[in-house]
């Protein structure tokens, strides 16, 4: 962007002189426009260069404090006046009031005409735009060539501070620090600075600022645009201290590389982490033999983050699904960054802590491999953590340790089972520990068409009996069996005499063909009977 202080450091402009000592030079001057109209407020742009005669004030130049307020509202780089046939000194008023709001006055010599003096400051501004131009695409040029080289970000980073001669700095989308140049090395107290300057900007109106009012500022922050809801952010400092040729266009041009180049870096990452899901997807779907085999072959494991280990423990997170969320690209861009958020924050407390993604049920498989006590309890702090980020809630379904890798498929089965029993029920933000199954539950999980055969083949006519006589037959053997074959007990707990339970007992047994009281069918009568009283005809 040129300045008023450009132009006049120009030799072909030297004559041009700036009538008040605190004129703002800094201003951006993006065109000239010549004016004689008293009105110019609504027919000029802001950041013009107006010049004039001042023919409209040489009887009034109270007039010209006017005009002054009227161009620093509309954000005019300056006036030039040409003091000559109309105006030949500037009333110290004037002077003034333009040193009070640091409007700058430029006293335009009698040997330029205006015309001419507007052609050539057009014509200087352009040039240096095309300077800026040029610079600005040998910038993406060079870091797009280090791009297909495959150099890293944090080359890319150092070399884009050293083209531009001030500190730079990359935040992930966690707002976390990536990359920085050397100068945070040689000055590490930069680094909080800038984080705490990061803070403000996400907690300010700024937030959604255009880049060319940031841009001003002492620090320049732009969005890097690699992933569309969870963009990375670069932080330029002592922007101040920026340059010609240096340009916004210049930063943008970065950016743009530097999205492309973390945008292929992610796509690498998740080709990698899809081989490692679908091993340990595998893994949990193979036999404990098979398990065992493969224990002898540890370097594999390394490589897909399983280690040899005499405790495992599957914990299942999933993502409440949020209301009336449908943008696909917005949900998996959220799956990703939750798998890296996850990532991170579990390896926090223990780097032996495994993630594995499941992508068709949008879960991850989190893998711990050694014992941690507070295991829940930090699970609850990550789902604290993660609704304050992401806006969103976590749930868990948590397995129980085993001891072998043979047993892992075990532990996973559990901690799917406790997260769907939750989940399947429309619960949002659970941490649910797996509980095994009562003998109700199992058989509900029997279809009734299936159970029913096995009900008439072990009972017999004692399944639904239709006469009094068989149903105190059945009642008493259901109860004789639960007192686990005490005739005493059973005869006391349904008030009949000793013997009559034995001869009702006996009577079972000549309808059922076999000794109730036989190791290989007490079990399946037991169940049978259980069954038939959930399951009528």
């Amino acid at each position: 962007m040129t300045t008023l202080k450009d132009i006049l450091s120009v030799l072909q402009f030297s004559d041009l002189t700036l009538l008040n000592e605190q004129g703002d030079l800094e201003r951006t001057v993006e065109m000239v426009d010549i004016t004689e109209t008293p009105d110019i407020r609504d027919f000029t742009t802001p950041h013009s260069f107006i010049v004039t005669t001042g023919m409209n004030y040489k009887d009034n130049q109270s007039g010209l404090i006017s005009l002054i307020r009227e161009l620093n509202d509309i954000q005019v780089a300056g006036l030039g006046i040409k003091l000559s046939r109309f105006l030949k000194k500037l009333d110290d008023e004037v002077i003034a009031f333009a040193n009070k709001i640091q409007f700058p006055i430029i006293e335009i010599p009698e040997s330029w005409n205006l015309g001419s003096i507007t052609h050539h400051i057009s014509s200087f501004i352009l040039d240096e735009e095309t300077e800026k131009l040029h610079f600005a695409l040998d910038t993406q040029q060079e870091l797009n060539d280090m791009l297909i080289q495959g150099l890293n970000l944090d080359m890319m980073i150092e070399r884009l501070s050293r083209l531009i001669k001030v500190p730079v700095m990359l935040l992930n989308p966690f707002h976390e620090v990536e990359s920085v140049s050397q100068h945070f090395h040689q000055h590490s107290e930069l680094v909080q600075k800038n984080l705490n300057y990061f803070r403000r900007y996400l907690n300010s109106e700024q937030s959604n600022a255009s880049h060319k009012t940031v841009f001003q500022e002492d620090y320049a922050i732009f969005k890097v645009p690699a992933f569309k809801y969870f963009p990375y952010y670069l932080i330029i400092s002592n922007i101040n201290m920026l340059n010609y040729p240096i340009s916004l266009l210049t930063i943008e041009q970065a950016v743009n590389i530097l999205s492309l180049e973390i945008y292929k870096n992610s796509k690498i990452k998740e080709a990698e982490q899809r081989d490692t899901d679908h091993f340990f997807s595998s893994l949990m779907s193979e036999q404990p033999n098979n398990l065992i085999s493969l224990t002898q072959h540890t370097d594999l494991l390394k490589k897909y983050h399983i280690q040899s280990s005499d405790f495992y423990q599957v914990i299942i997170c999933g993502i409440d699904k949020g209301k009336d969320v449908e943008n696909s690209v917005y949900l998996n861009e959220l799956y990703q960054m939750t798998f890296e958020w996850l990532t991170h924050m579990f390896h926090n407390i223990d780097p032996t802590i495994s993630i594995y993604m499941s992508t068709g049920q949008r879960r991850f498989t989190i893998l711990l491999q050694t014992g941690h006590h507070y295991y829940y309890e930090y699970c609850k702090y990550i789902q604290k953590e993660y609704q304050h980020f992401f806006d969103t809630t976590l749930s868990f379904g948590i397995g129980n340790e085993v001891s072998e890798l043979s047993q892992l498929p075990l532990s996973f089965f559990e901690a799917n089972e406790a997260y769907d029993n939750k989940h399947e029920k429309g619960a949002h933000e659970f941490i649910e520990l797996y509980k095994s199954k009562s003998v109700e539950e199992l058989l509900q999980l029997i279809p009734a068409n299936k159970l029913k055969p096995f009900i008439m083949y072990t009972l017999g006519s004692l399944a639904y009996p239709k006469t009094t006589k068989g149903k105190e037959l059945k009642d008493t053997l259901n109860v004789y069996m639960e007192n686990q074959c005490d005739l005493t007990k059973t005869s006391e707990e349904i008030f009949i005499h000793r013997n009559t339970v034995k001869y009702r007992i006996k009577k079972c047994e000549e309808i059922l063909g076999q000794s109730v009281e036989s190791p290989d069918t007490s079990l399946g009568i037991r169940l049978a009977l259980f069954a038939s009283e959930k399951i009528m005809l």
